[in-house]
């Protein structure tokens, strides 16, 4: 159930990122540090959300790959949604 919660919120970090790339007019190298930011925001709120539910420890390791699961999840999103433009 946990993994639905880290790919939830990678589907959701595209319209967020889409938008203050909209707001802010950015592109290329600027876009993609944004894009990880937010990902990593993103990473940290849904990990804390899911580590208060089971009463565990954030880790950093753990961190790093919930990490690395909202921004495959947003990537993959994006580009279906690319695709289907």
């Amino acid at each position: 159930m946990e993994q639905v919660l880290y790919w939830l919120v990678g589907g959701v970090g595209v319209p967020l990122v889409n938008w203050i790339k909209q707001v802010f007019m950015l592109e290329g190298k600027a876009a993609m540090v944004l894009t990880a930011v937010i990902s990593g925001v993103l990473a940290f709120v849904a990990l804390f959300i899911h580590e208060q539910m089971t009463l565990t420890e954030i880790t950093w390791a753990t961190l790093a790959a919930v990490f690395g699961q909202v921004l495959a999840s947003a990537t993959l999103a994006y580009k279906l949604l690319l695709k289907g433009e």
